[in-house]
């Protein structure tokens, strides 16, 4: 390994939950849980803003391409159980029916902080990949859903 992008996210997201989890629970203490989680979701949104801007320049690109290639850091080591449906060669459609991300929030004690440290993520992170794609979901297995429904809309090429 050479950097920390050669580490399966799954095992990054574990091992960045148990070492912040001291730390929120001693800002909640100090500040409450609301501010706390404030705190929290801008810092994470930062971070993943920046973390899809690193990808995108370390892969060259930030096209659909692209977008299928950097997925492989997510789904290492079987994390995710998910269907792709590339349409027009811009729009791809992507339905999460299995998530090892709940089951490890789940088994670490920290579910309910799993859709903050991880879902919300993605908004952000595709936004630093690509300020001009779009991306949507309207349901997340972190949060009860039977998926996570994604759906990735590129500029149409000319």
């Amino acid at each position: 390994m050479e950097t920390i992008f050669d580490v399966p996210v799954l095992l990054r997201r574990e091992i960045e939950a148990l070492m912040i989890k001291p730390f929120l629970d001693e800002f909640e203490k100090e500040l409450g849980k609301e501010k706390t989680n404030e705190i929290v979701e801008r810092v994470v949104s930062e971070i993943a803003k920046q973390q899809g801007a690193e990808y995108a320049k370390m892969l060259g690109n930030n096209d659909l391409d692209a977008l299928l290639q950097q997925e492989e850091a997510w789904t290492a080591n079987d994390a995710l159980a998910a269907e792709n449906k590339v349409e027009d060669d811009h729009i791809l459609n992507q339905t999460v029916k299995r998530c090892a991300y709940v089951d490890m929030y789940e088994r670490i004690g920290m579910k309910e902080l799993g859709y903050t440290l991880s879902c919300m993520r993605d908004e952000f992170f595709y936004s630093g990949f690509n300020p001009d794609m779009e991306m949507t979901r309207t349901k997340t297995l972190m949060t009860g859903g039977d998926c996570c429904d994604f759906c990735f809309k590129f500029p149409k090429r000319d």
